[in-house]
């Protein structure tokens, strides 16, 4: 179903809007949007979530509460990945909507996230 997406990061320049489609099924969810003039994809399942973004730095970030897991940037020779740690995972959702609250360590930097998609 098409959605708005609203990605927020508690900072004055860190909430972006978009247009998206949102998939939902027994188990999860995905999420495609546009930003920046990349394509994302946000799915969920078996609790994990995992962010993709194709565009002129792919990237593939992986999170699972309470585990390490890695954020892949690039691609063949200029791949490299880096580890991040998932201290808050909260997925809410309904027949219309998607509620992510995120937040992760990575690079030496505490980041929370939070993503909302409603139709």
């Amino acid at each position: 179903m098409k959605c708005k997406v609203i990605l927020n990061n508690g900072k004055p320049d860190g909430y972006f809007t978009a247009k998206g489609e949102l998939n939902l099924g027994p188990t999860g969810f995905g999420l495609f949007y546009d930003l920046d003039g990349d394509k994302c994809l946000l799915r969920y399942e078996n609790g994990e979530l995992v962010q993709e973004r194709r565009g002129s730095v792919p990237m593939v970030m992986r999170f699972k509460l309470g585990q390490e897991t890695s954020c892949t940037l690039g691609l063949g020779a200029n791949r490299g990945s880096f580890p991040v740690f998932t201290n808050k995972l909260n997925i809410k959702n309904d027949d219309k909507s998607v509620d992510v609250q995120l937040n992760y360590m990575c690079g030496g930097e505490n980041i929370t996230l939070e993503i909302i998609a409603k139709a």
